[in-house]
């Protein structure tokens, strides 16, 4: 018995946890702060702010705090200070542990204070500056803030990716490890017998007929099965070292026969009988092989079958011969169908449960599908279960237009040691999530418009109204210079992917970031071109959990988001940095929080016919870099 490469019971979890990240950020909802910061990166033209670049001069750093430095003509004459960063770009990905942030700070009046990371830094001449940064492997935030000698505050806030990557063509290396211990099989014992014995072995059997014919010198007898009963069956898979002890036992056999018997010279005798065995035993050993590939055999060997009690009586017959043929053909049929339904369906259903019957896991997320696909490399059978561990990978048809990167985000770390209790254990590795968050950003699903139809699709409280007079509430600046009543839309872009990363224990189970996501905010009059009014950087830090309910998943915000802004544009009126940080402070975390209700709900692809008790995820693995679900059946 063949299997399609390994299906993850719960693959969907990796899947809605990504649409889940990427809703966080691909809804008009990345993220929301304990503490968000607006980074002002500033021109002189009043009524907006604008990013630019110089090129780059050197400078010196300082430990302790920064001196005043004297502006050139090319500073701001008023506002804060305008910062212009050289490098690192934005939304860097990098395999270096550290990074030089480099640029300029410049005012008229004068620099009161530059920091980088919370560190004070010294501007050189012309307000240049170099700085080092160490990395740590993921999201890094670098944040820049300086203040004119007036106070007048200006922040930009940098992501870089750091660590080492896998090109997208790879696949993840130990992906999944599954372990299987005897209560799970114990469950798919249960299913399996379900299955056996019944009408599926009552047609097999009637579709022998005739089950027997033949003739001699005395006359002639041809067997037909009518009908036929069985008792419940059992079944047993008993794990031991390098495959599975096979037992099925099915009592009650009655099959209803009916003979018809031609004697020599005489006219033809029809009569029916019943053909009885108290039970058929069948013994056999399951072997599990790995083709390469991923394909996963299931082939039963050493397989013994008996009827106990077995009865086949013809009276009418001159003599024994006939009727002894007859008891050998129809005994021997019985075992065979017995032998041939068990070999059907206990092979197909180990299969089910150590690779999946179905191949790949696809789910269609925000109207896109996203495919992922788990590749066996070795089963191994102890004497209290199975231990199996994959490969993975994750697909979805690109988005034009996208950055290209060196891949998605990779850790070292082996796979966890599984203990024999509870009946089912699933470590996903960090590296397929953060494979997962590469391709649903490669495939586009964070590049979003958010009208108010979309809005209310996505369940958004009322006091959400997304329309111009929410802006004008924060945005004092905006009375006056646009309607009120005008509808709004929401544009976010992300130019890098999600990451994820285990938490240690103790402070939660896995943090998802996405590093630079733009949010653009327009108001869209009716019969008329909408006109930007905000266009902003965020990066976002939000917790998230799985769980179950019954064979679904589903997927919460644990805690508060985090979130650093970055204000780009405002064109039409100049607003207020800390006001445009009040803003997302207060309409993000509630979005992020009903965000993943949209994707709760996903099936998942777990065992047919059993449902997951007790379910819990936890950090795991030597190096901390897996989530484990283990739960009992």
């Amino acid at each position: 018995m063949r299997a399609r490469p390994l299906t993850i019971c719960l693959a969907s979890f990796t899947a809605a946890l990504v649409a889940a990240t990427s809703g966080c950020g691909g809804s008009g909802s990345s993220g929301g702060p304990n503490r968000s910061t607006a980074a002002a990166v500033s021109t002189a033209t009043p009524g907006s702010t604008t990013s630019g670049s110089t090129a780059t001069t050197s400078s010196t750093t300082t430990a302790g705090s920064t001196t005043t430095v004297p502006g050139g003509a090319t500073g701001p004459a008023s506002g804060p200070p305008l910062i212009t960063l050289t490098s690192p770009a934005r939304g860097l990905h990098t395999t270096q542990t550290g990074v030089v942030v480099e640029g300029t700070v410049l005012h008229q009046a004068g620099v009161a204070y530059f920091i980088i990371n919370g560190q004070p830094v010294l501007p050189g001449a012309g307000g240049a500056f170099q700085h080092p940064v160490t990395l740590a492997p993921g999201l890094n935030v670098i944040e820049l803030e300086a203040a004119s000698t007036r106070g007048e505050r200006a922040r930009t806030v940098v992501p870089v990716v750091a660590g080492a990557f896998l090109p997208e063509a790879s696949p993840v290396t130990d992906a999944l490890a599954v372990r299987l211990n005897r209560p799970a099989f114990d469950a798919i014992e249960r299913v399996a017998a379900q299955q056996l014995g019944g009408v599926n072995l009552a047609q097999m059997i009637m579709a022998q007929n005739p089950l027997f014919s033949a003739s001699n010198f005395f006359g002639s007898l041809d067997v037909n099965a009518t009908s036929a009963t069985f008792g419940t069956p059992t079944l047993d898979l008993d794990p031991q070292q390098g495959g599975l002890g096979v037992r099925f036992e099915l009592p009650s056999i009655r099959v209803r026969v009916r003979c018809e018997v031609r004697v020599f010279g005489a006219i033809p005798v029809n009569t029916n009988i019943d053909v009885t065995a108290d039970r058929a035993v069948l013994t056999a050993r399951a072997v599990v092989n790995v083709a390469p590939g991923g394909v996963v055999t299931t082939t039963l060997q050493n397989v013994v079958v008996s009827l106990t009690n077995f009865r086949f009586d013809v009276s009418l017959i001159p003599g024994t011969f006939l009727e002894d043929l007859a008891r050998d053909a129809v005994r021997r049929m019985i075992e065979d169908q017995v032998r041939r339904q068990v070999e059907q369906v206990v092979p197909q259903e180990v299969n089910r449960a150590i690779a999946g019957a179905n191949g790949p896991v696809t789910q269609t997320v925000m109207g896109r599908q996203v495919t992922v696909h788990m590749i066996p490399k070795a089963v191994v059978f102890d004497a209290q279960g199975c231990s199996v561990l994959c490969d993975g990978d994750t697909r979805m048809t690109p988005f034009p237009g996208l950055p290209t990167t060196p891949g998605s985000l990779t850790t070292p770390g082996a796979p966890p040691t599984h203990p024999t209790t509870q009946a089912v254990h699933l470590s996903v590795n960090d590296d397929l999530l953060n494979r997962v968050g590469h391709a649903v950003w490669r495939g586009g699903l964070m590049n979003l418009l958010i009208d108010q139809a979309a809005a209310q699709q996505l369940g958004l409280p009322a006091w959400l109204p997304m329309d111009a007079f929410m802006l004008q509430v924060f945005f004092p600046q905006l009375i006056g210079r646009v309607n009120p009543l005008d509808p709004l839309e929401l544009e976010v872009t992300s130019a890098t992917p999600a990451l994820f990363r285990t938490l240690p224990a103790g402070q939660g189970l896995l943090e998802a970031g996405v590093g630079d996501l733009t949010v653009s905010i327009y108001v869209a009059p009716a019969g008329r071109p909408r006109e930007l009014v905000l266009r902003a950087g965020t990066q976002v830090r939000v917790g998230v959990a799985p769980s179950m309910v019954g064979s679904t998943l589903r997927v919460d915000v644990v805690g508060r988001p985090t979130i650093r802004t970055d204000v780009f544009e405002t064109p039409i009126a100049a607003i207020d940095e800390i006001a445009v940080e009040t803003f997302f402070d207060f309409i993000l975390p509630p979005v992020i929080q009903l965000l993943p209700m949209a994707f709760n709900g996903f099936p998942l692809p777990v065992y047919p016919g059993i449902n997951p008790s007790n379910v819990q995820a936890v950090p795991d693995g030597p190096q901390g870099d897996f989530v484990t679900i283990r739960g009992d059946l």
